[in-house]
């Protein structure tokens, strides 16, 4: 059983390219979140957060253009939510505290990476744990339930990610 993929060059050049630039750019509109995911262990500058899909409906124009694509590339049947992270870097290669994004039982969480640095994606995987490089145009793709954490950058300012939560049209990823 497959319980994760790791897919570089995800998207193509093009695609990538614009959709890299229209979300690092001063259009986006970023919302503050003091804690990540823990109040114990977090990191110290918070983040920020923009969402293309939530509430059952796409959250910003800019869905249609920027994530449609990728979810029919993922062949998603149901989207739970979608949304992009940016992390400013911190002095200290803190981590966050590990965690699940949704309870849904059969989705599943991808992470497309959008920068290179030396974060890291953490996956706790049969009490294992898997490390994963922050490269951009890599997409991660796990079963919803492995719990997974971060590992903050220190070496460039700005870290962008978008999280998606979905559930597949079919299970055959997990039963490879």
């Amino acid at each position: 059983m497959t319980k994760y993929k790791i897919i570089d060059n995800f998207l193509p050049n093009d695609f990538y390219e614009k959709l890299s630039f229209d979300l690092k750019s001063d259009r986006i509109p970023w919302y503050y979140k003091k804690v990540d995911v823990d109040k114990k262990k977090s990191n110290n500058n918070g983040f920020f957060c923009f969402c293309y899909y939530n509430d059952f409906k796409p959250d910003h124009h800019l869905f249609n253009v920027h994530i449609e694509p990728i979810l029919k590339n993922l062949n998603a049947e149901t989207v739970i939510i979608v949304k992009a992270n940016l992390v400013l870097r911190d002095k200290d290669m803190i981590d966050c505290a590990f965690h699940t994004d949704t309870e849904c039982l059969y989705s599943t969480t991808g992470i497309l990476f959008l920068t290179d640095c030396n974060s890291k994606t953490i996956l706790k995987v049969d009490n294992k744990e898997v490390c994963v490089n922050s490269i951009e145009n890599r997409m991660l793709l796990f079963n919803s339930q492995i719990e997974h954490k971060v590992i903050y950058q220190t070496d460039v300012y700005k870290r962008y990610v978008i999280n998606f939560n979905f559930i597949e049209r079919k299970s055959d990823f997990y039963n490879e």
